[in-house]
């Protein structure tokens, strides 16, 4: 199935979302093994439920400065590179032969400052399902300022996601202030943004058990702006409160750092176990000397040995991370879809 960029076919989807009660994970992404995870997370849990063509959300930024994904695509550092890559292999993706083809995919452009990214927000406008145009940081009558002048220029070609307040990085010392539904009501109707994200207590990239998602805020806000919300900030939710997210009003939601959490760690424990297969043994040896590693390193019982200890091409080259990688985000993706009720495209 072509990807899919028409502004009705996308706001029919997510109002689609919004009223059977499930949200729409945009998964975000910075390497090509994480975009292919993505889809096949959504393509297996469909082929589990017996919906081939389940929406789609792969996600990532530009240049925005917490992280610039798309720089981080190609070792060339050129972000409209990054993003040519990412959008060329959405396309392959979706057409015959690869096996994602029947999903309904649809990229998203995400936390795209108007000071920083406007060529980008302009020029790829066409190439994208919907964009966040993210002034969040300014002060708010100058975030709708800037946020409206970019819908007026897209208006009805893109679907636009605005933050109406800045939700915070987990290391930063700014206080954590919760939107109003004033400000939220005012920001929809002055901005004419499809989809808002307010601050609803979340924090980016945390990993901290003090973080408090609040739940009544959200609630508010949807009960006047109805249930256009998107939430920033998911690792900071329990999982318990997941499944309820679209109860409180939101139609889709951003996740990134988990993914790269799951997908590091599956690396690293693959590394460890296949030391024995990369590296000499009187390498190994010394290492253990040190006290760098242990001795379980090389033996059988931990590591994958396969018989003398010395590099081994299948080891050495980047395919069997790549996998531990791919599972491993897989995996995670296939988790946030049965949570986000991902099951309700089946009624």
């Amino acid at each position: 199935m072509p990807i899919i960029k028409d502004y009705q076919q996308v706001k029919e989807i997510y109002d689609h979302a919004a009223n059977i009660g499930a949200c729409l994970p945009a998964f975000c992404a910075d390497d090509r093994e994480t975009l292919e995870a993505i889809l096949a997370a959504v393509k297996e849990y469909g082929d589990e439920i017996g919906v081939y063509d389940l929406p789609v959300v792969p996600a990532w930024t530009c240049r925005y400065p917490a992280r610039s994904q798309m720089k981080l695509i190609s070792s060339s550092g050129n972000h409209k590179v990054g993003i040519k890559l990412m959008l060329s292999d959405l396309k392959i993706f979706s057409e015959s032969p690869s096996p994602y083809s029947k999903l309904r995919i649809m990229p998203h452009l995400d936390h795209a400052f108007p000071w920083i990214d406007g060529d980008v927000l302009i020029e790829f406008a066409d190439d994208f399902a919907s964009v966040m145009c993210d002034a969040s940081e300014k002060p708010f009558d100058e975030n709708i300022k800037l946020t409206a002048e970019y819908v007026d220029k897209v208006k009805g070609k893109v679907l636009v996601e605005g933050g109406v307040d800045e939700v915070y990085e987990s290391s930063g010392t700014t206080k954590n202030v919760i939107t109003t539904v004033e400000q939220s009501a005012r920001f929809l109707k002055e901005t004419g943004v499809d989809i808002i994200v307010p601050n609803v207590g979340t924090e980016h990239r945390s990993t901290k058990d003090i973080i408090k998602y609040n739940e009544k805020a959200a609630k508010n806000i949807s009960n006047v702006v109805g249930k256009i919300l998107c939430m920033h900030g998911t690792s900071s939710v329990r999982s318990e409160q997941l499944e309820n997210l679209s109860n409180n009003g939101f139609v889709k939601i951003n996740i990134f750092t988990t993914l790269a959490v799951a997908g590091g760690q599956a690396v690293a424990r693959k590394v460890l176990k296949t030391l024995v297969n990369i590296f000499q043994k009187e390498e190994l040896e010394r290492l253990i000397k040190d006290d760098i590693l242990g001795n379980k390193i090389i033996l059988g019982d931990f590591s994958e040995i396969e018989g003398e200890i010395k590099p081994r091409l299948n080891y050495v080259a980047n395919p069997i991370r790549r996998d531990a990688w791919f599972s491993a985000v897989k995996n995670r993706c296939k988790d946030y879809l049965k949570i986000l009720n991902y099951s309700k495209f089946l009624e």
